[in-house]
């Protein structure tokens, strides 16, 4: 397992003062652990990821490499990419938490990558009828398809200790907290100019302790889905996705699992 991983995944204590939670079990490591006295103290866990806890690690890797793969529509880059990225793991781990003492307990399944080169780590996933309340939030907007999939997988995901991708639960508020960045008036402008009506974007990425989202845009239908681009805070500007240069480039993707595949692709 990373050493990162190791790390972040610590408990605080007097002789361990820098640790991120109260408490912290490993439940791939702890094979005595009951489902049902487990279950009652993290209702959120589910029997599939108690069950892939207990397996050998190139099991827990090779079963959840499937499983997106099952979860995920088509797209012709997406399974050679994710050989390649579950190929990239020594292990995939369940970590119980406990933020603070009085705080419920939460479950994380962490990717730990080799080369003690960082992590990834997922929520667990959002279930049918909270993908239709959230479609239920944003009325007006038709959310892609390969989105409200993945959020089928993680209903919140990140790359080590960013914010990452938004959760079903808070995307509503996370939305109006963006608004919110343009109530005086200041217009917003594509990188070439062109102006923006913000109103029109969602944003479903944010990066951690910087003005910097990725967000879905009503406007620009590439492919029969909403695409989705960058906003910068310190310009105030989206991604222009006329520019003709390739979306690593212009931060322009014309679908949400091309996004997906970029943030994927490397541990900064």
């Amino acid at each position: 397992m990373d050493s990162h991983v190791k790390e972040y995944y610590r408990a605080y204590s007097d002789e361990t003062p820098q640790g991120h939670f109260h408490k912290v079990i490993a439940l791939h490591d702890a094979p005595d652990i009951d489902w049902k006295e487990i279950s009652k103290k993290v209702p959120n866990l589910n029997k599939g990821w108690y069950e892939l806890a207990h397996l050998p690690v190139q099991d827990r890797i090779d079963f959840s490499r499937d499983y997106w793969l099952s979860k995920l529509p088509y797209h012709p880059n997406i399974q050679e990419f994710l050989n390649k990225f579950f190929e990239s793991f020594d292990d995939i781990g369940v970590f119980i938490i406990q933020p603070k003492f009085e705080d419920p307990f939460e479950v994380h399944l962490v990717y730990s990558l080799k080369d003690d080169s960082g992590f990834f780590h997922g929520y667990p996933p959002a279930t049918e009828s909270e993908i239709l309340s959230l479609q239920k939030e944003f009325p007006d907007f038709i959310l892609p398809a390969d989105y409200t999939a993945f959020l089928q997988i993680h209903n919140g995901f990140s790359k080590s200790t960013d914010t990452g991708i938004i959760p079903a639960w808070k995307l509503l508020e996370s939305f109006k907290n963006f608004q919110s960045l343009f109530e005086r008036g200041e217009p917003l402008f594509t990188t070439k100019g062109d102006p923006v009506n913000p109103q029109a974007l969602i944003p479903f990425y944010e990066s951690f302790g910087m003005p910097f989202f990725q967000c879905f845009w009503e406007e620009w239908y590439p492919d029969q889905e909403m695409g989705n681009v960058y906003y910068s805070g310190l310009t105030n500007t989206i991604s222009d996705y006329k520019s003709g240069d390739a979306p690593t480039e212009s931060m322009a993707f014309p679908t949400f699992l091309d996004w997906l595949m970029f943030y994927l692709e490397k541990i900064e």
